[in-house]
Protein backbone atom coordinates (compact mmCIF):
# COMPACT_ATOMS: atom_id res chain seq x y z
CA UNK A 1 0.00 0.00 0.00
CA UNK A 2 1.26 3.46 -0.87
CA UNK A 3 2.71 5.63 1.88
CA UNK A 4 0.54 8.71 2.57
CA UNK A 5 2.01 11.98 1.34
CA UNK A 6 -0.63 14.12 3.07
CA UNK A 7 -2.33 13.97 6.45
CA UNK A 8 -5.80 15.49 6.71
CA UNK A 9 -7.41 16.45 9.99
CA UNK A 10 -10.42 14.46 11.13
CA UNK A 11 -13.65 15.46 9.34
CA UNK A 12 -11.81 17.51 6.71
CA UNK A 13 -11.33 16.99 2.99
CA UNK A 14 -9.36 18.56 0.19
CA UNK A 15 -11.57 21.08 -1.67
CA UNK A 16 -9.76 20.30 -4.91
CA UNK A 17 -10.68 16.63 -4.55
CA UNK A 18 -14.45 16.19 -4.07
CA UNK A 19 -14.16 12.46 -3.40
CA UNK A 20 -12.49 13.33 -0.06
CA UNK A 21 -15.62 15.08 1.26
CA UNK A 22 -16.20 13.63 4.78
CA UNK A 23 -19.94 13.16 4.23
CA UNK A 24 -19.12 10.67 1.46
CA UNK A 25 -17.19 8.61 3.98
CA UNK A 26 -20.22 8.80 6.29
CA UNK A 27 -22.23 7.20 3.52
CA UNK A 28 -19.54 4.57 3.03
CA UNK A 29 -19.71 3.67 6.72
CA UNK A 30 -23.49 3.36 6.51
CA UNK A 31 -23.08 0.86 3.68
CA UNK A 32 -20.43 -1.06 5.61
CA UNK A 33 -22.78 -1.19 8.59
CA UNK A 34 -25.46 -2.67 6.30
CA UNK A 35 -23.00 -5.30 5.06
CA UNK A 36 -21.97 -6.19 8.58
CA UNK A 37 -25.60 -6.51 9.71
CA UNK A 38 -26.33 -8.75 6.74
CA UNK A 39 -23.29 -10.89 7.55
CA UNK A 40 -24.41 -11.22 11.18
CA UNK A 41 -27.90 -12.24 10.07
CA UNK A 42 -26.49 -14.70 7.54
CA UNK A 43 -24.26 -16.30 10.18
CA UNK A 44 -27.09 -16.49 12.73
CA UNK A 45 -29.18 -18.77 10.51
CA UNK A 46 -26.21 -21.01 9.77
CA UNK A 47 -26.12 -20.11 6.09
CA UNK A 48 -23.11 -20.95 3.94
CA UNK A 49 -21.17 -18.50 1.88
CA UNK A 50 -21.67 -18.07 -1.85
CA UNK A 51 -23.83 -15.83 -4.03
CA UNK A 52 -27.48 -14.90 -3.61
CA UNK A 53 -30.00 -12.17 -4.39
CA UNK A 54 -32.09 -10.74 -1.57
CA UNK A 55 -35.81 -9.84 -1.87
CA UNK A 56 -34.92 -6.19 -2.57
CA UNK A 57 -32.71 -7.17 -5.50
CA UNK A 58 -29.35 -6.81 -3.74
CA UNK A 59 -26.75 -9.14 -5.21
CA UNK A 60 -24.49 -10.64 -2.54
CA UNK A 61 -21.14 -12.39 -2.81
CA UNK A 62 -19.71 -13.79 0.43
CA UNK A 63 -16.58 -15.91 0.84
CA UNK A 64 -15.65 -17.25 4.29
CA UNK A 65 -12.67 -19.63 4.37
CA UNK A 66 -13.32 -20.78 7.97
CA UNK A 67 -16.62 -19.98 9.71
CA UNK A 68 -15.29 -21.17 13.08
CA UNK A 69 -12.37 -18.75 12.87
CA UNK A 70 -14.67 -15.90 11.86
CA UNK A 71 -16.98 -16.56 14.82
CA UNK A 72 -14.15 -16.99 17.31
CA UNK A 73 -12.09 -13.91 16.44
CA UNK A 74 -12.90 -10.84 18.54
CA UNK A 75 -11.94 -8.14 18.19
CA UNK A 76 -11.28 -8.15 14.46
CA UNK A 77 -10.35 -5.52 11.93
CA UNK A 78 -11.70 -4.71 8.51
CA UNK A 79 -11.20 -2.79 5.30
CA UNK A 80 -13.92 -1.07 3.28
CA UNK A 81 -13.20 -0.18 -0.34
CA UNK A 82 -15.06 2.47 -2.37
CA UNK A 83 -13.65 3.32 -5.78
CA UNK A 84 -14.76 5.97 -8.24
CA UNK A 85 -14.56 3.85 -11.37
CA UNK A 86 -13.41 4.95 -14.80
CA UNK A 87 -15.48 4.08 -17.88
CA UNK A 88 -13.17 1.27 -18.98
CA UNK A 89 -13.20 -2.50 -19.35
CA UNK A 90 -12.93 -3.81 -15.77
CA UNK A 91 -12.61 -7.45 -16.82
CA UNK A 92 -8.83 -7.67 -16.14
CA UNK A 93 -9.09 -6.63 -12.50
CA UNK A 94 -12.27 -8.69 -12.04
CA UNK A 95 -10.39 -11.80 -13.20
CA UNK A 96 -7.71 -11.12 -10.56
CA UNK A 97 -10.37 -10.70 -7.87
CA UNK A 98 -12.03 -13.98 -8.80
CA UNK A 99 -8.72 -15.82 -8.78
CA UNK A 100 -7.94 -14.52 -5.30
CA UNK A 101 -11.36 -15.48 -3.96
CA UNK A 102 -11.10 -19.00 -5.32
CA UNK A 103 -8.11 -19.54 -3.03
CA UNK A 104 -8.88 -17.25 -0.11
CA UNK A 105 -7.68 -19.83 2.41
CA UNK A 106 -4.11 -19.13 1.24
CA UNK A 107 -4.14 -15.80 3.04
CA UNK A 108 -3.54 -16.23 6.78
CA UNK A 109 -5.88 -14.22 8.96
CA UNK A 110 -8.31 -13.24 6.19
CA UNK A 111 -11.66 -14.14 7.73
CA UNK A 112 -14.29 -12.96 5.25
CA UNK A 113 -14.81 -11.17 1.96
CA UNK A 114 -18.24 -9.66 1.42
CA UNK A 115 -19.37 -7.68 -1.61
CA UNK A 116 -22.91 -6.44 -2.31
CA UNK A 117 -24.40 -4.61 -5.28
CA UNK A 118 -27.62 -2.73 -4.57
CA UNK A 119 -29.45 -1.71 -7.79
CA UNK A 120 -30.80 1.85 -7.64
CA UNK A 121 -34.01 3.22 -9.12
CA UNK A 122 -32.11 5.24 -11.73
CA UNK A 123 -30.51 2.16 -13.25
CA UNK A 124 -27.17 2.57 -11.48
CA UNK A 125 -25.81 0.40 -8.67
CA UNK A 126 -24.53 1.12 -5.19
CA UNK A 127 -21.67 -1.12 -4.09
CA UNK A 128 -20.27 -2.06 -0.71
CA UNK A 129 -17.15 -4.10 -0.06
CA UNK A 130 -16.13 -5.35 3.39
CA UNK A 131 -13.09 -7.54 4.06
CA UNK A 132 -12.54 -8.81 7.60
CA UNK A 133 -9.16 -9.82 9.02
CA UNK A 134 -7.88 -11.27 12.28
CA UNK A 135 -5.57 -8.30 12.85
CA UNK A 136 -3.52 -5.62 11.12
CA UNK A 137 -0.67 -8.09 10.58
CA UNK A 138 -2.97 -10.15 8.34
CA UNK A 139 -3.76 -7.06 6.27
CA UNK A 140 -0.05 -6.34 5.93
CA UNK A 141 0.60 -9.92 4.84
CA UNK A 142 -2.01 -9.66 2.08
CA UNK A 143 -0.50 -6.39 0.86
CA UNK A 144 2.66 -8.27 -0.13
CA UNK A 145 0.89 -11.13 -1.90
CA UNK A 146 1.58 -11.24 -5.65
CA UNK A 147 -2.01 -11.27 -6.96
CA UNK A 148 -3.05 -8.51 -4.59
CA UNK A 149 -0.04 -6.43 -5.64
CA UNK A 150 -1.06 -6.89 -9.28
CA UNK A 151 -4.57 -5.63 -8.49
CA UNK A 152 -3.17 -2.64 -6.59
CA UNK A 153 -0.82 -1.78 -9.44
CA UNK A 154 -3.74 -1.88 -11.89
CA UNK A 155 -5.93 0.42 -9.77
CA UNK A 156 -5.04 3.64 -11.64
CA UNK A 157 -6.23 1.97 -14.87
CA UNK A 158 -9.67 1.33 -13.39
CA UNK A 159 -10.32 4.11 -10.88
CA UNK A 160 -10.18 7.88 -10.91
CA UNK A 161 -9.89 7.86 -7.12
CA UNK A 162 -10.78 5.69 -4.17
CA UNK A 163 -11.47 5.69 -0.46
CA UNK A 164 -10.09 2.83 1.63
CA UNK A 165 -11.41 2.72 5.19
CA UNK A 166 -9.64 0.87 8.00
CA UNK A 167 -12.15 -0.47 10.50
CA UNK A 168 -12.32 -2.00 13.95
CA UNK A 169 -14.94 -4.64 14.82
CA UNK A 170 -14.88 -4.78 18.64
CA UNK A 171 -17.08 -7.88 18.87
CA UNK A 172 -15.64 -9.57 15.81
CA UNK A 173 -16.93 -10.07 12.30
CA UNK A 174 -20.29 -11.50 13.39
CA UNK A 175 -20.61 -9.65 16.72
CA UNK A 176 -23.33 -7.20 17.68
CA UNK A 177 -21.29 -4.00 17.43
CA UNK A 178 -21.12 -2.51 13.90
CA UNK A 179 -17.81 -1.54 12.26
CA UNK A 180 -16.10 1.50 13.73
CA UNK A 181 -14.00 3.74 11.52
CA UNK A 182 -10.36 3.97 12.55
CA UNK A 183 -8.87 5.91 9.64
CA UNK A 184 -9.17 6.37 5.89
CA UNK A 185 -6.67 6.31 3.05
CA UNK A 186 -7.66 8.51 0.11
CA UNK A 187 -6.12 8.00 -3.34
CA UNK A 188 -6.20 10.43 -6.27
CA UNK A 189 -4.88 8.63 -9.36
CA UNK A 190 -5.21 11.74 -11.53
CA UNK A 191 -1.87 13.01 -10.23
CA UNK A 192 1.61 11.68 -10.91
CA UNK A 193 2.77 10.53 -8.47
CA UNK A 194 -0.50 9.41 -6.92
CA UNK A 195 -1.77 11.72 -4.20
CA UNK A 196 -2.37 9.67 -1.04
CA UNK A 197 -3.86 11.13 2.13
CA UNK A 198 -4.40 9.64 5.56
CA UNK A 199 -7.37 10.88 7.57
CA UNK A 200 -8.13 9.74 11.12
CA UNK A 201 -11.71 9.10 12.16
Amino acid sequence: MAIPTTVLASRTGDPARPFTEPTLSDGDLELLTRLHASLVEHAAVGAADGRWTDPAGGRHWLVVPDWAALRATAPAVGVGFFGQALDVDHAPITVIEHEMLERLERYPGLLAYYNVEWPQGDGTSQWGNLVIFRDRAAIEHLSHEALHRTAVDRSPLHYDSLRLHRLVLPDGGVGATPPQLDESLLFDFRTDPTWVALRPA
